[in-house]
């Protein structure tokens, strides 16, 4: 301590330094609202145009799921499978590499050989929290010139961004060379479908002839054959009839198409109003960092528009992450600005002297950069938990201590200059037990590393920030600050004398001789307060996590089944309407159905909405965000056909991932049957819909819509010389449409569609009637070898783990998680009556996550315990001591438990984080008591009267230590704005925790250890 003292312009200039370095790595820190919560997933999808859902299921899906089974570290297998798309999600156990867990599955799905030549691909490398980017396409031209610039110009130039891992479109028209084909011409030439899609392959083409050399020059050899539009197209010669040939053009029409509509976007704000607009989607990359990605994209995108676009065409930004980013930055600037304005008051007032509270509160800013440093390196991100839990009151507490010893030592001789030996043995006093109670509170986020999945990614990225900052805390306290108070107080000077904490000193000192007097009285308030705890620990609600406010509204909204596109995106007009109507909206944004990638495979019934809101501070009345969903859900409600859910975008990509339903909570029905899996799925939805605190509960398959089936007959088949195939190109080509060829234009690749024209098509009996052709050449119709019939079949089958599942989708409302879950699972196993061994109920959701998370810290915690026991028993030498401190633990919990009831928040994973950080600061407050009690017996003093000192001596300290970390994360507790939920409960908890440990510390804790010290010392005389 001497040297540190000594060298003290040294190490200023080490910590310079590393402010330096400190700096640059905050540039270069990932910065988000939140961490990616989300689990190590791949998916996998698998196109099969116009196949019905039972199809793609037991010929695409099961396939693959059987492929797929068994591959290392795989967690679970959710499938999902749509009209004419299966979508496989494959979660892995938390610490795969997302590389490794592809290649596994890539490996897997190349051996699969599926049928009508389905090749199953990857989904982007990205996270349901990558979404970072939307906008529309706005301007003076069609929707097909619009769609066609998404398509060919501004995805192409933002995928060029390095950190994109894909943009897709919503929406628009995507544009197709289409050949109409009459069935009669086919008839009146003798054709088949097979001969015209063979003659269109093969009329298009280039070819290459290696090189011609005339001379001194070499000449590439180039046969151009392609398709360039469509007169090129239409003179392709299918045959030739008595000597004149027949073309392309002369059996049917052709023309500028468009692939099959499956999904509108709509769109309306203050400036614009799309009922069918274009819409683009950007995905992150995983692991990259969002803020520089973001910062490229508005690059691009302002590049596009004042460069690139054709005048009058727009990119129409409505969702940008930075704008979550920045807001969440906003509440944490500002919580942690006013906590430190706090801290530094607090300071000034206790230490009267405004040059020690400015040099104590340079711990603040240096342990915040040496975090930095150490953030960057282990590749941690800044966001909301990782910063915005950081209480600058426990974070200065070692420092605090160090500066009130040495001010101590100048109050005490106020005319002499201080020795550098004298402060050097002051500050080495106060060492140990600063670097033991510093070294104890780290030991107390051990829990935080031991949690899984969602809780894991939330709270160790903080549990890793704040052990980092308290390190360089640490090193603060003990490194530069014994030195600097040393240079500030070395000369003589006035001091100024604390009046008001002299006198609470002599008051509290005379409470403190009444209680050593008569230390079996606390016993009775001791025994008071362990059962308010153990009443208030079963009367509080427990949930999960408090809800992460991303500052909009995402609703999931279900038409009735069987809906056309037109009047779903009707409907999502009208919807769209009348939600822009509240004056807190900025902007609506519907998709009705899918989007062509099949990155949103959902059906015409399906509609989701985008809400954008405006900032909470302009509200007016005090309105809320629950308000505003209420007041939303209550006017949906009044419409008729419409069934909603709501949630926030990024959290509902998470739960769709980690339960496959876009809700807080889900009752998943097993079972093969799917018509009594539906009907065990419709009771329990009215059973749920009576329990206080449901909301928004739904089921999430279709019922069965109406089909048109065409069953081959096998037999008839074979008797007119046919094979199924025909029959299968029959439906897939001239019923269904299929790409035959490509015609390419510049970089433009369009397909070539070949299909019957509708009017040949456009009910069962036209359909019965269209011609097969023979080996032989005859014509036969389709009835003749084919039964065509309605009937009703499945719109949506959900798979987990090879077994088929219903999922009934709930949010709650005004109600904690365990207390609701309790009241429905009692009311289901009274009322729903179904075979046990045929079908199985589960719940899912943030229920699993409860439990796990809870269940891991009913076992992490003893272990966390019994460490901070040791480290206490390497403090003070004795076991009754240490003992001492962690038995008190439980009285801790009492102001923190209160406040979450007064308040009305529940026990959750935040606020059992901010019961584990209480027990740090709670336990450092008492090493800090008892070290110094403990050290005037080492000089010699008297047991009782080294009580009554030592705690009068540790007041101040103590106060000062619990008052910044009260004040330091009081703007945190009471904060509203975006990013505040999360951490409203943790500083609650701390907060009223503390305050009433405080007074624990200060009274109980002298008394306590005045009993066990007696009773030591009288059996060592015994």
């Amino acid at each position: 301590m001497n040297t540190l003292i000594h060298r003290r312009w040294l190490m200023l200039t080490i910590f310079v330094l590393l402010a330096g370095v400190g700096i640059y790595a905050w540039r270069q820190l990932a910065i988000d609202a939140y961490p990616d919560i989300a689990d190590v997933s791949v998916g996998v999808a698998t196109q099969v145009p116009g196949l019905a859902v039972a199809e793609i299921e037991q010929q695409i899906t099961v396939p693959l799921e059987r492929e797929l089974n068994g591959i290392p570290g795989l967690k679970v297998m959710r499938s999902k499978n749509f009209f004419g798309i299966s979508k496989i999600t494959l979660v892995f156990e938390d610490g795969t590499d997302d590389y490794w867990a592809r290649q596994r599955v890539l490996e897997r799905i190349n051996d699969v050989d599926l049928p009508f030549d389905a090749t199953p691909g990857l989904d982007p490398l990205t996270s349901p929290i990558g979404e970072i980017y939307r906008y529309v396409v706005t301007g003076n031209r069609s929707l097909r010139e619009l769609t066609e610039l998404n398509h060919w110009v501004i995805i192409p130039r933002l995928r060029q961004i390095h950190g994109i891992a894909d943009v897709s479109n919503f929406g628009g028209i995507t544009t197709q060379f289409q050949i109409e084909i009459d069935p009669n011409k086919l008839s009146k030439y003798n054709l088949s479908l097979g001969e015209i899609t063979e003659s269109i392959e093969r009329n298009n083409s280039n070819a290459g002839g290696s090189t011609l050399i005339r001379g001194d020059l070499s000449y590439v050899v180039r046969g151009v054959g392609l398709v360039r539009d469509l007169q090129d197209l239409g003179t392709i010669v299918v045959k030739t009839v008595g000597g004149a040939p027949v073309y392309i053009k002369d059996l049917g029409e052709l023309k500028y198409g468009n692939l099959e509509r499956k999904g509108i976007m709509g769109y309306v704000d203050e400036a614009i109003d799309y009922e069918d607009g274009v819409q683009g989607m950007v995905q992150l990359l995983r692991y990259e960092n969002p803020s520089q990605v973001l910062e490229k994209i508005n690059q691009a995108v302002d590049e596009l528009n004042t460069q690139t676009l054709p005048q009058g065409v727009k990119i129409h930004t409505f969702y940008d992450r930075t704008e979550l980013v920045d807001a969440t930055l906003d509440t944490i600037s500002h919580t942690l600005s006013l906590g430190i304005l706090l801290v530094v008051g607090v300071l000034i007032i206790f230490l009267g002297s405004p040059r020690g509270a400015l040099l104590a509160t340079i711990t603040i800013p240096v342990s915040l950069l040496i975090a930095f440093i150490l953030m960057w390196v282990t590749d941690i991100p800044a966001n909301l938990l990782s910063l915005g839990a950081i209480d600058f009151g426990i974070i200065v507490d070692g420092t605090i201590v160090m500066m009130e010893t040495i001010l101590k030592k100048r109050e005490d001789s106020p005319g002499h200059p201080l020795e550098e030996t004298g402060i050097a043995r002051r500050a080495a006093e106060v060492a140990k037990p600063i670097f033991f109670a510093t070294l104890i509170i780290i030991i107390a986020y051990l829990p935080l590393f031991a949690f899984d999945r969602v809780e894991q990614k939330l709270f160790t990225p903080m549990a890793f920030t704040l052990s980092f900052a308290l390190l360089g805390a640490l090193a603060s306290a003990l490194i530069l600050i014994p030195g600097l108070a040393f240079a500030v107080y070395k000369k003589p000077q006035k001091v100024y004398r604390n009046r008001w904490l002299e006198r609470l000193t002599e008051t509290y000192k005379r409470q403190t001789t009444r209680i050593i007097a008569a230390p079996g009285k606390v016993i009775a308030p001791i025994v008071v307060i362990l059962a308010a705890v153990a009443g208030l620990s079963v009367y509080v609600g427990k949930d999960f996590l408090p809800p992460l406010d991303e500052g909009s509204i995402w609703l999931q909204i279900q038409l009735p089944p069987g809906m056309s596109l037109e009047k779903s995106s009707e409907m999502a007009t009208t919807l769209r309407d009348k939600l822009k109507r509240y004056d807190e909206v900025t902007y609506v944004m519907t998709q009705t159905g899918r989007d062509d990638e099949g990155v949103c495979p959902f059906s015409f019934s399906h509609i989701e909405v985008m809400v954008g809101l405006k900032p909470y501070d302009t509200w007016k009345n005090g309105r809320v965000k629950s308000d505003l969903i209420a007041d939303m859900a209550a006017m949906i409600e009044t419409m008729p056909g419409y069934s909603v859910g709501f949630s926030q975008p990024i959290i509902d990509m998470v739960m769709d991932q980690i339960a496959g339903a876009h809700s807080d909570l889900a009752i998943k029905i097993y079972g093969e049957d799917l018509t009594e899996s539906r009907r065990m799925a419709e009771q329990v939805k009215h059973i749920v819909e009576g329990v206080p605190g449901s909301a928004d509960v739904g089921i999430m398959e279709e019922p069965f819509l109406p089909q048109l089936q065409i069953v081959a007959d096998r037999d008839k088949i074979a008797q007119y010389g046919l094979n199924v195939a025909d029959v299968a190109e029959l439906i897939e080509v001239a019923i269904g449409g299929k790409a035959v060829s490509q015609v390419f234009i510049g970089s433009r690749m369009y397909d070539v569609i070949c299909r019957y024209n509708d009017v040949s098509r456009d009910t069962p009996e036209k359909i019965g009637a269209l011609m097969l052709t023979s080996g032989s050449g005859a014509m036969i119709p389709l009835s003749a070898v084919a039964q065509i019939k309605t009937t009703t079949g499945a719109s949506m089958i959900s798979r987990e783990m090879n077994r088929r599942f219903v999922t009934v989708r709930m949010n709650l409302r005004g109600r904690d998680l365990t207390s609701f879950v309790r009241e429905a699972q009692s009311k289901i196993d009274e009322q729903l009556a179904y075979d046990r061994s045929q079908f199985q109920l589960h719940w899912a959701g943030q229920l699993e996550n409860q439990h796990r998370a809870f269940g891991r810290l009913a076992v992490i915690m003893p272990i966390t315990l019994a460490v901070m026991f040791l480290l206490l028993f390497f403090t003070f030498g004795t076991f009754r001591q240490a003992g001492l401190l962690i038995g008190m633990l439980p009285l801790a919990v009492f102001g923190g438990m209160l406040a979450l009831v007064v308040r009305g928040m529940t026990f959750n994973v935040s606020s059992a984080v901010g019961f584990i950080a209480l027990f740090g600061v709670f336990i450092q407050n008492g090493v800090l008591m008892i070290s110094h009690i403990n050290n005037l017996r080492k000089w010699g003093t008297d047991l009782k009267e080294a009580v009554i000192s030592g705690t009068s001596h540790r007041l101040r300290p103590v106060l000062m230590t619990a008052t910044v970390a009260i004040l330091g994360l009081l703007p945190a507790s009471i904060s509203t704005g975006i990013g505040s939920d999360v951490q409203r409960p943790l500083a609650t908890v701390i907060v009223y925790g503390l305050l009433c440990g405080t007074i624990l510390t200060l009274y109980i804790l002298p008394a306590f250890y005045y009993m066990l010290e007696k009773r030591k010392l009288k059996k060592t005389i015994a």
